[in-house]
């Protein structure tokens, strides 16, 4: 029952991800501004969490190093790309398409030789793949081939090879000394900082101000509060309940996001969506389904958004 509640609050946070992306984008905040406070003030957050529960590893030029690579790669610039793509799709298609990211893992994984084949894991990939395909293929119609919502799809695609590859990043270089929840505190403060300094010196502050000023700022602040729980939630699942456990919580935000979108947006998803979401889904279990799977393995660190 326990587990229930953590993975139900997990799926229903990172489900609130997509609509709440949709709402400060929509709300005129810039998307770089966006990226770079939610991965700077979750990181901050997390490191707090940290060193609450007596985690610390002191900061060496090794780990900055790190950091910096992985969380400008894997985090920030993933972030500004996702925001962007979310201006035009529908937020449940969004949270199935994020959570189609352990599909990217997989991919990537053989890749990189961190995985080895197997068959039934790579047609999840292929049933991802199909779902991919009948979501964009639904959004283009007669007029026009590339439509808005085919671009957004494309790029929200992009941002989860991104956020996949910096999973692979962590397995292959992360620092002995470190662990993985400081790892990620760390790749999201150090990831933000060049983006900062561009902030900084390109707009003198102004892109703040103006931000400040927004009505959706409110849900900015939101973000990033639920970027640090979400963080904590997903490592806490996988160490205490298992990977089994924590690939739930990638159906639940789905489920999450589509009742969203359809209650808070007014959403309605034509068949073509729904049977891309469910190929994705079933993606996602074929990929996660691994015997002697532990939660400690490097591929299971869950994808920031």
């Amino acid at each position: 029952m326990t587990a229930l509640l953590f993975v139900g609050a997990l799926g229903a946070v990172r489900g609130s991800v997509p609509a709440v992306s949709k709402i400060v984008i929509h709300g005129g905040i810039d998307p770089i501004l966006y990226a770079a406070s939610i991965s700077l003030f979750g990181g901050l957050l997390l490191i707090l969490v940290n060193r609450v529960l007596g985690w610390t590893t002191p900061l060496t030029i090794q780990v900055m190093r790190f950091s910096l690579i992985g969380g400008l790669v894997g985090i920030t610039i993933p972030h500004i790309i996702f925001f962007n793509g979310i201006r035009s799709v529908d937020v449940g298609i969004a949270s199935a398409m994020i959570s189609g990211v352990p599909i990217m893992i997989y991919l990537l994984s053989l890749i990189f030789k961190q995985e080895t084949f197997a068959i039934g894991r790579f047609a999840g990939v292929l049933f991802g793949l199909m779902g991919v395909t009948l979501i964009a293929g639904a959004g283009i119609t007669e007029e026009a081939m590339i439509t808005a919502s085919f671009v957004g799809i494309a790029l929200i695609l992009l941002s989860t090879f991104f956020y996949a590859l910096n999973v692979v990043y962590i397995s292959l270089y992360l620092p002995v000394s470190l662990s993985r929840m400081q790892a990620a505190a760390w790749m999201m403060i150090f990831g933000s900082l060049p983006i900062w300094l561009y902030i900084l010196i390109g707009h003198n502050l102004s892109l703040i101000s103006s931000a400040a000023q927004k009505p959706a700022f409110i849900f900015l602040l939101l973000h990033c509060f639920i970027s640090g729980l979400a963080y904590y939630l997903s490592f806490y699942v996988i160490s205490k309940y298992g990977p089994v456990i924590y690939s739930v919580a990638a159906y639940l935000m789905v489920a999450f996001g589509i009742f969203v979108g359809v209650i808070a947006f007014g959403e309605r998803y034509k068949t073509f969506d729904m049977v891309g979401v469910g190929l994705i889904i079933i993606g996602v279990v074929a990929v996660t389904m691994k015997r002697n799977q532990t939660g400690t393995e490097p591929r299971l660190d869950p994808p920031q958004t």
